[in-house]
């Protein structure tokens, strides 16, 4: 027999609460020893924890032991509210000796109640039997309902993270990328991920980024990599650190430390070592240095660098690594040695902590390889993220006839199609349609028929066995997204990026 698999996801819910499902019914020790542990990984910024939970149709004994699990959550102060659905944990009520339960007999019952619009700012752990018809109550407690889902899978973040680790020394620092919503995958949520698996930093690009995750209850470290003079007051505030790559950000941000009386606030040095984007250059060295001795406000706790070229595979981009990487080593040694003291020193990315990992100073940085994508050694990385939507309605046409904006999608042969609440504004590119791009039914291709309109797609399901509500995947372990950067021209990190927020992100482990 099958192993039942285990899975856990979370999702945002209604008025900033935290939705996490147990969706594994036979194994009742999940109930406290995996599921509570995936609710606290991610209800940092919560500030109570709800348990819903129904009956089970199981033998007596087996419901002893569902009752004594229930029990020790409670005795464990695990959550500060429980809500039980059924006859049988009506019966035994009695059992259950917490300050804020309530029972309920049925679901409707509990949907129609008052508690339901009581929920703000909770994680509500689900563990409730298809008998009970817990897609209702996800519903209810949803923030977005909407067919058009991007699931992460945070084991799969966790691997690609210990393959990257392995490669390191146990004292190099790990820094890992949540910019741009973690890649379109959710900040905030990654962030805790992140938070409990124990990296050493975060790095965001702009200061309101890194605001987020302060409201949010994450307290680690964090960098932004793109500090503008206008939201310095908030980098303060936050308690965010700096990257500094101009004389007049580390003026402005000296003047701002003195004001508020500070002493050694940590900021991060970038150099320019050839990509030319930003940063100090050797050039600039003696003035840098100059001002870092002469003020005692601001603090250097890393100097870094970018590589331009770690993940292009010729002998001629390597070279260009590699002096970038003598140019970092120059700066630093100056930088150090005018300071009188070490900084941590970080220039690997993705692709340098793999083709590079000679060089991993002090600290690297992670950035796609998170989502299980790298230029080489791809299949020691695991996918992490999956879209896939939803058949809303399917149509019979015949020849002659026109799908789409523009008629551009020509019916030349007795057709069925299948429309999809998934569109250009989702984030699904409309350069994908009139058959240039295409999704999957149980792995089966779907071929994009008329143009992409913005809210909507129509897919040709003929001679496919496929009905409404039928899932469709747009991308996923098997379908991975590079297929789809590569058809566009541009590479994974836009495709990941252009997710619309409107699209529900579930998070979950297994």
């Amino acid at each position: 027999m099958q192993k039942e698999m285990a899975r856990y996801e979370v999702e945002m819910g209604i008025n900033n609460c935290l939705l996490v499902r147990d969706t594994h019914n036979s194994d009742l020790t999940s109930l406290t020893k995996h599921a509570l542990s995936f609710l606290e990984q991610q209800s940092t910024g919560q500030c109570a924890r709800t348990l819903i939970v129904s009956d089970i149709d199981a033998d007596e004994m087996v419901c002893e032991m569902f009752y004594n699990n229930i029990q020790q959550i409670i005795n464990s102060d695990s959550v500060q509210r429980l809500i039980c659905i059924g006859d049988d944990l009506m019966a035994h009520s009695t059992l259950f000796h917490h300050p804020n339960a309530h029972f309920f007999r049925t679901t409707y019952e509990f949907l129609d109640s008052e508690l339901i619009d009581s929920f703000h700012n909770e994680a509500i752990l689900l563990k409730v039997a298809p008998l009970f018809k817990p897609n209702k109550i996800e519903r209810r407690l949803q923030q977005l309902a909407h067919d058009t889902v991007m699931e992460i899978n945070f084991d799969a973040m966790f691997h690609n993270i210990d393959y990257f680790r392995m490669k390191l020394e146990p004292s190099t620092k790990l820094m890992c990328m949540v910019k741009a919503s973690a890649y379109g995958s959710g900040s905030v949520e990654v962030a805790q991920a992140m938070e409990h698996y124990g990296v050493d930093y975060l790095a965001v690009a702009f200061v309101n980024e890194g605001c987020e995750l302060r409201e949010a209850g994450i307290r680690m470290p964090i960098m932004v990599l793109d500090p503008m003079v206008s939201s310095i007051n908030h980098l303060f505030q936050y308690q965010l650190e700096p990257e500094v790559c101009s004389f007049r950000m580390l003026r402005k941000l000296i003047k701002e430390a003195q004001m508020r009386k500070l002493k050694r606030y940590p900021i991060h040095i970038k150099f320019d070592t050839g990509m030319h984007r930003a940063g100090f250059e050797l050039k600039d060295m003696e003035m840098l240095l100059s001002t870092l001795k002469k003020y005692d406000c601001v603090e250097v706790v890393s100097a870094f660098s970018h590589l331009a070229a770690a993940d292009e595979l010729s002998a001629d981009m390597d070279a260009f690594t590699l002096q970038q990487i003598k140019v970092f080593t120059q700066c630093t040694q100056q930088l150090e040695q005018a300071l009188g003291r070490t900084v941590i020193k970080h220039i690997l990315n993705t692709a340098g902590i793999d083709r590079f990992t000679q060089y991993q100073f002090d600290m690297v940085r992670l950035g796609i390889g998170l989502w299980g994508m790298n230029c080489t050694n791809q299949d020691k990385l695991r996918n992490v993220s999956s879209l896939s939507t939803r058949i809303m309605q399917i149509r019979h046409l015949e020849p002659g006839e026109t799908v789409g904006y523009g008629r551009k999608g020509v019916i030349t042969a007795p057709t069925d199609i299948a429309l999809l609440p998934i569109g250009y504004a989702d984030g699904l590119d409309r350069r994908l349609g009139n058959n240039v791009g295409c999704l999957f039914y149980e792995n089966q291709s779907l071929p994009i028929v008329g143009n992409i309109c913005m809210d909507l797609t129509m897919v040709d399901v003929t001679g496919l066995n496929v009905r409404e509500g039928d899932k469709v995947v747009i991308f996923n372990d098997e379908h991975p997204l590079s297929d789809i950067a590569k058809m566009l021209g541009t590479i994974p990190y836009e495709v990941l990026t252009s997710i619309s927020p409107r699209v529900r992100r579930v998070y979950y482990r297994v």
